[in-house]
């Protein structure tokens, strides 16, 4: 009988140390994150970021949209901005695993953090939000990204995906100027929890059908809801007079670009009137 219990609880340590759906913020880098939602868009949205870093694994969402989680009722008070709904969670619910979550409809991917990034350390320094940063690239399906990090602050972490550098990365861009991100904040953790929790909806993919979900969502919402969450009765979405809003095809702009999912395009993108700038 004892031994029995003994196994019992190693194994309920086994799986709490594999399972972990939870930690504490130690420190919380605040990041403008400026993105280019629709290839027909002239100009950026932005969204303003929040990463969370604890004692093992990190959070990274929207600020705003953490904002009307708290506060159901009321107007977010971050004017002029968008919620990107791409959260990213490292080393949580499972060490060595990080997952992006895509909403509506829980789109989730997995990756293996070691060595996702093959990054290359550049000349060159700069100061980002008060600290002195070192620059590094890389190349990460279909993208190059140029990152701005800082020792000072010694967390192999960064926004969105973006990890695997000597310290903490506080600024980054594309090269197409298509998603910055600018750290205009650092804060001492309040020791408040962060968590993951599996959901039963979870819809768990690959990247590649990730951004073929995307690519639908954008061109035909009506199909991707009727695709991700068959269960619901109303695919439209209506203004506050009740009229519905009709959704012209665009084409999205995905983090992670893979080419076999672009032979076709979804909708054709509008001569550019103007140069981009942000909203």
């Amino acid at each position: 009988m004892m031994k029995r219990t003994v196994y019992c609880l190693l194994l309920l340590l086994y799986v709490n140390c594999i399972c972990a759906q939870s930690d504490i913020t130690k420190i919380r880098a605040i990041y403008n994150s400026d993105y280019l939602k629709y290839e027909e868009d002239d100009s950026l949205s932005r969204d303003i970021s929040l990463l969370d870093i604890g004692t093992y694994a990190s959070r990274f969402c929207s600020l705003v949209g953490e904002w009307y989680n708290l506060n159901p009722v009321g107007r977010a008070p971050y004017p002029g901005t968008t919620i990107k709904d791409d959260d990213v969670y490292k080393n949580i619910p499972y060490k060595g695993k990080m997952l992006s979550v895509h909403f509506p409809g829980r789109i989730v991917t997995q990756d293996a953090i070691n060595n996702l990034f093959d990054w290359q350390l550049l000349e060159g320094d700069s100061t980002v939000c008060g600290y002195p940063c070192h620059k590094a690239q890389t190349t990460f399906r279909g993208r190059t990204w140029t990152a701005w990090y800082t020792l000072d602050l010694p967390y192999s972490d960064g926004p969105w995906k973006l990890c695997g550098l000597p310290g903490l990365i506080l600024h980054a861009c594309d090269s197409e100027g298509k998603f910055v991100f600018n750290c205009i904040g650092i804060e001492n953790g309040d020791g408040h929890p962060f968590t993951y929790k599996i959901g039963n909806h979870d819809n768990i993919v690959s990247a590649e059908r990730a951004e073929e979900l995307l690519i639908l969502e954008a061109a035909d919402r009506d199909g991707y809801y009727k695709l991700i969450m068959p269960g619901l009765t109303q695919f439209w979405v209506t203004d506050k007079n009740g009229r519905i809003i009709k959704q012209m095809p665009k084409t999205a702009v995905p983090y992670e670009v893979f080419p076999q999912n672009h032979k076709k395009k979804p909708a054709k993108k509008k001569p550019a009137t103007k140069k981009r700038r942000r909203k």
